[in-house]
């Protein structure tokens, strides 16, 4: 998602003649999956990546000639070959790799601008390719589903009456809330939004809640705990952090967050503590605690990648 991103900011600001490559078909294994792609700009620039450096310059070689094209090109790989001599060059892949090149024209531009601002709204978009048998590019479709429509697979190649079609599903970058802007909140908010979650910071100071101090969240929500989880309309889909090192105030947020069905609740903090926050009840499924695989991670930076992780196990578990 965060390269998806980058390359649709990359069209938005540059008029440089550029070819989109998208991995759509992958016979055996390889390092990145079907849907993967990579912007190639005629001076040399390159965003993203769809193998371990093994394809990207053989591929901006065949696309030189694509930049004065307005025409599709599907293009393979062989990366089976077992020594180090093939395309995999001792890489890992022994698969089969089909790529499709499409230079950005206006309609295809148009079509990617409707997908980004689509997911920032929160939308689903079905993206749909048809081929003929010769795998020569015959159209393409960007279409938003609402939540009942969407399959739990996210991508499909098919056989259809004299070719193929390439299915697509994007969906919105998860979301984390996390409630508490101290300093030890700044790596994990970081690091969050590299990997490609959006995230709400939450507090109660604003003079810490605030773009200057966290330029990586994407949206600020200061109050009290209550008037936060009121001003949320959460999802299950969502993951909530609670990192405030204030008792009184981590204890009001969870209370209110009793009835909530998120797939997490991660809470900073020792058994014993989180223990006294729930009252010595029970709690539900959603909760963990201490936040974060147990990697004996130290201080901010080693503490934000043990909760990133176990985020995302949590996350690919359910997208399987």
């Amino acid at each position: 998602m965060p390269t998806l991103f980058r390359i649709l900011d990359a069209l938005q600001l540059s008029p440089i003649k550029s070819i989109l490559a998208t991995i759509i078909r992958i016979d055996g294994s390889a390092y990145l999956k079907e849907g993967t792609s990579m912007l190639m700009m005629e001076n040399g620039e390159r965003i993203g990546m769809i193998s371990p450096g093994c394809l990207e310059e053989d591929l901006f070689l065949r696309s030189k000639e694509l930049f004065q094209s307005p025409y599709p090109q599907v293009v393979t790989y062989d990366l089976s070959s077992v020594d180090d001599y093939g395309w995999g060059q001792g890489m890992g892949c022994n698969g089969v790799i089909k790529i499709l090149l499409e230079p950005i024209t206006e309609k295809l531009r148009t079509d990617l601008f409707f997908l980004k601002k689509s997911l920032e709204k929160g939308l689903s978009v079905l993206h749909e390719k048809v081929f003929s048998d010769d795998y020569t590019f015959k159209k393409s479709t960007f279409q938003i589903v609402s939540k009942k429509d969407i399959k739990n697979h996210h991508y499909e190649f098919q056989p259809i009456n004299e070719g193929y079609k390439y299915s697509y599903l994007f969906t919105p970058a998860p979301r984390i809330l996390l409630f508490g802007a101290g300093e030890d909140a700044k790596p994990f908010v970081s690091l969050a939004s590299k990997i490609g979650f959006t995230i709400t910071l939450c507090d109660w100071r604003p003079g810490l809640c605030h773009e200057s101090h966290f330029p990586s969240a994407n949206q600020f929500i200061i109050g009290s705990p209550l008037h936060i989880i009121h001003s949320i309309h959460f999802s299950k889909n969502d993951y909530i952090v609670i990192m405030s090192h204030n008792f009184l105030k981590d204890q009001e947020f969870l209370a209110g967050l009793k009835n909530s069905e998120v797939n997490y609740i991660g809470i900073l903090g020792s058994k014993e503590r989180t223990t006294r926050l729930l009252g010595g009840g029970e709690y539900p499924n959603n909760l963990y605690f201490p936040v974060g695989l147990p990697i004996g991670a130290q201080g901010p930076e080693e503490i934000a990648v043990s909760i990133m992780a176990q985020i995302i196990q949590l996350y690919r578990n359910a997208s399987k």
